[in-house]
């Protein structure tokens, strides 16, 4: 049978520069793997340097969008974003209200331009006819102020708006912090009885327009999966992160997201500490930097894979690698699959048995072998060991774990490369390792101009 995929709504303004409103929600469901169905409240006519007029749409249109949306079939979450004005607020709360929506409300009020996206007596309305039946409540802190009548300047005072906040009725508050002073973008989330505060490094020189619709839609995207409040928020802050990074600029205003980057979608919920999220971007940083230069002739035939380690790594698990390979294709090297922890026994397995000997060694990968290509890692001045197959006890649990040890022991160090010629079903191989992802792929640079 084949497998339901997962709903979620977006009622929001249009956006024709498709960095925020709508297009920016449904480009999210997608990356998340979700069918996304919409209801316009407004047509917008902006680009990414400002907002130029706004068109309200009539209230028969949509209300009869819901309408004919959830008569055929069942959001798993629904988020609202620019209602506009009160009559639209109104509207949209009677159907949250009469399709018991699980609702993230993102009250959208002014644009990334600085631009107002509201008129009217919205603020009153929203607290009176929306806040009550929301699931979530998700304002930056500009908006939250303008919900409360508090100053938001602080993560101190963060946490009072939300208790104010949350007395309005949602489930749920989170203050999105990205306008906080400091070196890390903080965000608060309350569930009436404690706070979980999420922080990932700020990202310098980024004006990113549609951040803030688009934390919200991935919020409504693991939700609509199944995700818990906090799961969701956290998953969701560390994709936008990447989403932001990888930002471009398609006009002369901000920046809009990249929706369509290698991503961790896929991680459980997200990574479970800011260890994890800076071994997966050390990693990251590293890959695309290889990527850019490796030539296909330095790929084995079963592929590349590179492994990066927590400082305390003991299992495959706290081991980030390719979930896939990077292969070679007809003119270069590809990266296929995205960086998870407990992708790749092999690499794990090499880091490991390193680290056993010296923790500071955290990563990994392999290299085609070649005769020609040890006697150029002799000449670039790298230490190197190496194991034979055929000395393997029959004891040993892992053939790679065994011999990385058996090659450390017989130089009496960790060295730079390590080698073995093969077996039977087994492609002779180079491994290079070094203390992190830099330090790899700086010797893989400079063994490839020996090379």
């Amino acid at each position: 049978m084949e497998k339901k995929k997962k709903i979620a709504m977006s009622i929001a303004g249009s956006d024709p520069s498709s960095g925020a409103g709508l297009q920016a929600d449904l480009k999210t469901f997608t990356a998340l793997g979700i069918h996304g169905i919409t209801a316009i409240t407004c047509i917008t006519v902006q680009n990414t340097q400002r907002v130029r007029k706004i068109y309200k749409l009539p209230i028969e249109i949509v209300e009869d969008q819901i309408d004919v949306l959830l008569e055929d079939m069942q959001p798993d979450a629904v988020k609202t974003g620019m209602l506009y004005d009160e009559e639209i607020v109104q509207c949209v709360a009677k159907k949250i209200r009469q399709y018991k929506m699980k609702t993230v409300v993102d009250p959208v009020m002014v644009a990334t331009s600085g631009c107002n996206l509201s008129s009217g007596n919205v603020v009153d309305t929203v607290k009176k006819e929306i806040l009550p039946n929301a699931f979530m409540l998700t304002p930056n802190i500009h908006e939250a102020s303008i919900l409360t009548g508090e100053r938001v300047e602080t993560i101190d005072n963060a946490k009072k708006t939300c208790k104010k906040l949350f007395e309005m009725g949602p489930k749920y508050v989170l203050i999105k912090g990205g306008h906080l002073e400091g070196k890390y973008a903080q965000d608060v989330l309350f569930n009436g009885e404690s706070f979980t505060v999420f922080s990932l490094p700020r990202i310098p020189d980024k004006k990113a327009h549609g951040s803030g619709c688009t934390l919200s839609a991935l919020i409504t995207g693991y939700l609509a999966l199944g995700k818990s409040p906090v799961d969701a928020v956290g998953g969701a802050k560390h994709v936008l992160w990447s989403m932001i990074n990888e930002g471009y600029k398609p006009g002369m205003g901000s920046d809009v997201l990249n929706y369509s980057l290698d991503i961790p979608i896929n991680m459980p919920s997200s990574f479970p500490t800011n260890e994890h999220f800076n071994v997966w971007l050390e990693l990251k940083t590293s890959v695309d930097k290889l990527v850019s230069f490796l030539s296909k002739e330095y790929i084995p035939e079963v592929g590349m894979n590179i492994g990066y380690a927590l400082p305390d790594a003991r299992k495959i698990g706290d081991i980030c690698a390719i979930n896939g390979r990077i292969v070679k294709t007809q003119d270069k090297a590809v990266r296929c699959g995205s960086l998870v922890f407990g992708a790749s026994k092999h690499v794990a397995s090499i880091i490991i048995a390193a680290m056993k000997f010296d923790p500071g060694f955290r990563c990994a990968m392999n290299l085609r072998y070649s005769k020609k290509n040890i006697e150029k890692c002799k000449k670039a001045g790298f230490k190197i060991s190496s194991f034979d197959r055929m000395h393997e006890p029959k004891k040993a649990k892992s053939t790679v774990e065994w011999g990385i040890s058996q090659a450390i022991r017989q130089l009496g160090s960790i060295p730079d490369i390590i080698y073995d010629v093969g077996g039977t079903g087994k492609e002779p191989m180079i491994r290079i390792l070094g203390k992190n992802p830099k330090d790899v792929v700086n010797k893989v640079h400079a063994l490839s101009k020996k090379l």
